[in-house]
């Protein structure tokens, strides 16, 4: 099961401070959250990364797991230690705590894998995983088919997709039920005027005809 977690607003605690937890940060400075790592010292590049991504950066030496009862509302810990005995700890600790748990050294006993995922526009997000077996094999596969897929989906469908976030989020105003927004949603897709003016690129008529469609039906409502 591929589940994509909102991490918006959410405490994210990364332990340690070398390859793996500079990785980890790249992969998360798109998601908004709220960033804290612990180590005994930290490299250039995760120093530079405060400044960019508003990381909250603790000096410590971590010799035991004592340290993360000081810490509230934590929503996902990432272990990247060299040391695995303690890696192991700390999963076990967070596990009983209820909070979800990466560890770098040992993936299998992770509450969940990294995808390698193919970006199209912000809007498309086509994620790859081996399910932690095999993080090389799994951007290799990327490489391989990326090229493909983004030959596959163009600009039409993306203009679609901003059309029926628009189409949506207005239909929710007009249509209680959710069968019938949407059956509301697939006609805008099947409607031959609407289609011409996305392909002509006028997405402000596109608005209009929409809101007049549905203007149409609250009336038709009230009769």
């Amino acid at each position: 099961m591929i589940i994509d977690l909102n991490l918006n607003n959410k405490n994210v605690l990364i332990i340690g401070a070398g390859i793996q937890a500079t990785k980890k940060i790249k992969q998360l400075s798109k998601y908004k959250c709220k960033i804290i790592i612990i180590s005994e010292e930290f490299n250039k590049e995760i120093l530079e990364y405060k400044k960019k991504y508003h990381l909250k950066l603790i000096k410590k030496k971590i010799e035991d797991i004592t340290f993360l009862n000081t810490f509230d509302n934590l929503f996902i810990i990432f272990t990247t230690t060299n040391n695995k005995s303690l890696n192991n700890k700390i999963i076990q600790w967070s596990k009983k705590a209820k909070i979800l748990t990466y560890s770098t050294s040992d993936p299998k006993k992770s509450d969940f894998a990294f995808m390698s995922i193919i970006n199209i526009e912000k809007l498309i997000q086509i994620g790859i995983s081996t399910s932690g077996k095999s993080p090389i094999m799994t951007k290799i596969i990327k490489d391989k088919v990326e090229k493909n897929i983004k030959n596959i989906i163009g600009k039409n469908d993306i203009d679609n997709i901003k059309t029926q976030e628009f189409a949506r989020r207005y239909a929710k105003r007009y249509i209680e039920k959710s069968t019938e927004r949407k059956d509301f949603l697939y006609s805008i897709l099947n409607n031959s005027e609407i289609q011409e003016l996305i392909n002509k690129n006028n997405i402000d008529k596109v608005k209009e005809r929409i809101i007049n469609i549905l203007e149409k039906l609250e009336d038709n409502k009230g009769r």
